[in-house]
């Protein structure tokens, strides 16, 4: 017989010191003038765009913008993004949640690609769990988590704030 367990991996303390510490790493990888332009993939990647955007903002002393990007909406990032007016030449970083096989990193990629022109694209993410069956890396990283297969990894998202992350696992109780 088994039962799930939680294990908190990151309080809201360390993923506010991880935000800090990539937020620092993006600055120093854009050698250009261009802009930054976080877009926050589906809902907990958005709420880890913002936070990071924020943090970005201080460093910079200047706004960064945070778009949504919907991948499960029916509509393109050009429509998700009508009101908005992009320059063509943006430092785009493309954040979520937690990264484990890539597609959903690899979609946001291709579609973004299609869309916009970036002068350059770099992908960011809380939690990194190996895995990849997508030919995509996290560039920027809150935790290098290896996790077996059938494992979980949750980042708990409370009023658009990132508040913790768990992983759930299976333990035998016999």
């Amino acid at each position: 017989m088994s039962t799930s367990d939680n294990l908190i991996l990151m309080t809201n303390d360390r993923i506010t010191r991880s935000l800090k510490r990539m937020a620092h790493e993006i600055n120093e990888r854009n050698k250009s003038d261009h802009p930054f332009l976080l877009f926050g993939i589906n809902q907990r990647g958005l709420a880890v765009a913002k936070e990071l955007g924020r943090v970005l903002s201080d460093i910079m002393n200047d706004e960064v913008k945070v778009v949504p990007l919907n991948l499960e909406a029916e509509v393109s990032v050009e429509e998700q993004g009508r009101e908005r007016i992009y320059e063509k030449q943006h430092f785009i970083v493309l954040v979520d949640d937690v990264i484990f096989s890539g597609r959903t990193m690899f979609h946001a990629l291709t579609t973004t690609v299609n869309r916009l022109e970036p002068s350059e694209i770099h992908t960011a993410v809380l939690i990194d769990r190996g895995h990849r069956k997508y030919p995509v890396k996290a560039e920027f990283y809150g935790m290098k988590l290896p996790t077996k297969l059938d494992e979980h990894v949750a980042v708990v998202v409370e009023d658009g704030k990132v508040q913790e992350v768990q992983l759930t696992y299976e333990r035998d109780v016999s």
